[in-house]
């Protein structure tokens, strides 16, 4: 009894198994009660719908037969305009051949008949005496009975179209709830001329309503068009309430959200608190009236025997987990012993001993694989190690030659500022931030008998084979502006030399100079770049509006033109990198130009280096943590002709 409950292996992993397998039980049981509670409210809904639908199918043809008799009496009424006494003979024939109506009437406009009066509707009604049904006839209509002013007359009469009316209390023939078939006739100009009526009686319903019980505990009603109660077990809300008087008396939005469906017209179900009762609405219209009938149903009585079948099942596993607990115990502690004599090697070979004897085993189940899965790991460790070693040395070897090109790639660019302290006529300042460990931007400057030569690059790609064409595009402006007069020759002899051996079909964006520091003449060349930015000595900024040509390196006898504009005294000229305008923050929103000019325009009296720094932050304060997604490069120069010192 000691060993059973001691924190042995066996028992950790029998406590262990039985809590799975008691979590497993709990999901199973939950996923299959779940289904099971949907499957059966589903089917549940379903059928309590189809009782639904086939009542209201059932009033609906009732309803039909009433509208059908009175379209097809209309010829006879028509016929017998001319004689309006005989249409006593039309009426009481429709009540006496029709079991649903009760009684039915012609409500003729004011003056149609000037021998009948103002007011003139024929009407034929039945009453019963004793076992026997009488059909009576009267003339109504008069100050008494005002019937233009009735909804049953006015709205047909309006709308041109047949109308079932909202029911009421015929206090006449016994408090029965009635209703009104109002069907206008209209003369050939399609004039309403009448309106031909048929009452019924809703008892008829009443009967066919409540039988409606899918369950014990269920109940269904009808409403009216506005909400007002048909039928109902509390026969005092009967035509004295509307669902959503009761919803608002128990101050319950959800019940009033099924009575907003249900006068919409809608079929669906909704749940709800009933009563204190978790219950489902089921409803759905009937044709033609525009009333509803509604299934109350609570869903304790849906799930009853599912419920009873679950609390059986959790038992029965309850006390089978309590037999099986010492059973698994004994069975785990007899499988696990052989474990404890790999627990030794295990550690050794943990400490890095890979090559430490394992001990034998001759069963060929289980254990028999761990045994084999440690000689494996074994060796597998041993050539992982070896493997490790290879990478990181060879890892190390590319992450210093790469800082290695870095260094030779920032040292070809000059990056000593300021440059020329001993000359006030001009400034510079340029700063080039690598996307990666190496790029392909680049900028470059020198003078050369008071002129000014620059340039600045965007080759296409990132990374090694970008700086290694970077270094080439130096180089040769370098070399070729010591031979060429202007920037459009410089450019194209570059052009031709890149394009010659291109097999990698790379090309280069440049920007190409000459600033003549004596008279503020500045001849450019654009060769497919961003436009630079003039910074007036007023602060105005603006974006220098110039012809940008082919990129290098695309068409070997492409010819580059020249553009010549004066710089004013203390004007600065922004040039940069789409790496600046088309850095991307984490929602992939461009820091763009508009943003730049907006940045530079504050800063167009300060000095280069504090304006390079601060559009540098604002591109980082728009970045923030997103991964820098190209090279960064500017170049500002600030054009201040003064008496060069000797």
């Amino acid at each position: 009894m000691k060993a059973f409950f001691s924190p042995s292996f066996a028992t950790k992993l029998s406590i262990y198994v039985l809590s799975f397998t008691l979590i497993v039980f709990v999901c199973i049981m939950m996923l299959f009660y779940n289904y099971s509670r949907k499957q059966i409210t589903e089917d549940a809904i379903d059928h309590a719908h189809g009782l639904l639908r086939n009542t209201a199918t059932q009033i609906s043809g009732e309803l039909q037969i009433v509208e059908s008799t009175l379209e097809q009496s209309v010829w006879i009424v028509e016929k017998n305009l001319s004689t309006p006494d005989s249409l006593k003979d039309v009426l009481t024939a429709i009540v006496k051949n029709n079991s649903l109506i009760v009684g039915s009437g012609i409500a003729f406009i004011p003056g149609y008949y000037k021998e009948k009066g103002k007011y003139f509707m024929p009407y034929a009604f039945s009453i019963n005496e004793g076992a026997e049904e009488i059909v009576n006839y009267l003339k109504l209509g008069g100050a008494d009975y005002d019937y233009p002013c009735m909804d049953w007359y006015l709205i047909p009469k309006l709308l041109k179209k047949s109308y079932w009316s909202e029911p009421y209390y015929d206090t006449g023939g016994g408090n029965t709830i009635m209703s009104t078939y109002a069907l206008p006739l209209r003369n050939p100009q399609g004039e309403v001329y009448a309106i031909f009526t048929a009452n019924i009686s809703l008892s008829r319903f009443t009967d066919m309503v409540n039988k409606l019980k899918p369950y014990q505990s269920s109940y269904t009603f009808l409403l009216s068009r506005n909400g007002s109660f048909l039928t109902h077990p509390d026969r005092e809300k009967i035509m004295n309430e509307t669902i959503f008087s009761v919803a608002l008396g128990k101050n319950d939005v959800q019940e009033e959200e099924i009575g907003r469906n249900i006068l919409n017209g809608v079929t669906g179900t909704a749940q709800f608190n009933n009563a204190e009762q978790d219950s489902y609405a089921l409803y759905t219209a009937i044709p033609n009236c525009g009333w509803s009938v509604c299934t109350i149903c609570p869903s304790q009585v849906i799930l009853h025997n599912l419920d009873a079948t679950s609390h059986r099942i959790i038992y029965i596993f309850l006390v089978g987990m309590l037999v099986l607990l010492p059973l698994i115990y004994q069975i785990i502690h007899r499988l696990v012993r052989p474990l404890r004599k790999f627990s030794e090697s295990a550690r050794s070979i943990a400490t890095g001993r890979f090559d430490v004897a394992l001990p034998e085993v001759h069963s060929k189940d289980e254990i028999k694989d761990l045994h084999d899965s440690l000689v494996y790991m074994q060796q597998s460790l041993s050539g992982y190690v070896s493997e490790l070693r290879t990478t990181t040395a060879s890892k190390e070897r590319i992450e210093s030659e790469l800082s290695i090109a870095r260094e030779i790639q920032m040292g070809m660019i000059p990056k000593i500022f300021p440059p020329y302290p001993e000359r006030e006529d001009v400034d510079l300042h340029a700063i080039l931030h690598p996307a990666k460990e190496v790029g392909g931007d680049l900028y470059d400057f020198f003078i050369d008998n008071d002129r000014l030569y620059f340039v600045i690059g965007d080759v296409s790609g990132k990374g090694v084979p970008a700086s290694l064409f970077m270094a080439i595009a130096r180089s040769l402006f370098r070399t070729l502006a010591q031979q060429a007069t202007s920037p459009a020759e410089i450019m194209s002899k570059m052009n031709r030399s890149i394009s010659e051996n291109n097999e990698a079909n790379m090309f280069v964006t440049l920007i190409i100079g000459i600033l003549d520091l004596k008279t503020g003449s500045l001849r450019f060349c654009n060769a497919g770049h961003n436009p630079p930015i003039i910074i007036g000595a007023d602060g105005n900024t603006t974006l220098l509006k110039a012809k940008i040509q082919l990129f290098v390196g695309v068409l070997e006898d492409m010819e580059y033109t020249d553009e010549e504009i004066t710089l004013e005294k203390n004007t600065r000229l922004f040039l940069y990198t789409d790496g600046i305008t088309e850095a991307e923050n984490a929602s992939k929103e461009l820091y763009g130009e508009d943003r730049l000019l907006s940045t530079l325009a504050p800063l167009g009296t300060f000095d280069v280096r504090i304006i390079v720094d601060t559009v540098v932050r604002s591109v980082a304060s728009h970045v923030q943590q997103a991964e820098a997604s190209d090279d960064m490069t500017i170049l500002l120069i600030h054009y201040e002709p003064k008496t060069i010192k000797p």
